[in-house]
């Protein structure tokens, strides 16, 4: 969400060229991936009990998405940009039990909702 008003300039010829010619940018991009999975795998996702797996999954699903609806929403503020988005992502990193709970209640209960119970 965030990155659509830069479509263009994300996918422009330079951008190409530079991916395709930087062993560093693939690196980094590798890099990245690999600690995202690493993390994953000692979270310990596997052997979490379902209500627990459910509970962690969208804890961190829906921190994700509120990050992404917060930097989209500051794109208007571009003179602030970086100094807003970096109190309010930090807010996230520090408090993310307020944050899910001001926006989808409870928690410490988000295993409980189950949408295939409610159709």
């Amino acid at each position: 969400m965030v990155l659509v008003p830069l479509h263009t300039l994300l996918l422009g010829e330079n951008v190409r060229h530079q991916l395709a010619q930087s062993p560093g940018l693939w690196f980094a991009f590798g890099s990245i991936a690999i600690s995202h999975f690493w993390k994953a795998f000692r979270s310990g996702y596997d052997v979490m009990p379902d209500d627990q797996l459910k509970q962690r999954v969208r804890w961190d699903v829906y921190i994700l998405m509120l990050r992404g609806i917060a930097m989209f929403m500051m794109i208007g503020f571009a003179f602030f940009l970086v100094p807003l988005m970096a109190l309010l992502l930090t807010y996230f990193e520090i408090w993310p039990e307020r944050v899910i709970g001001a926006v989808f209640g409870n928690p410490s209960r988000l295993y409980e909702y189950d949408p295939e119970k409610e159709k």
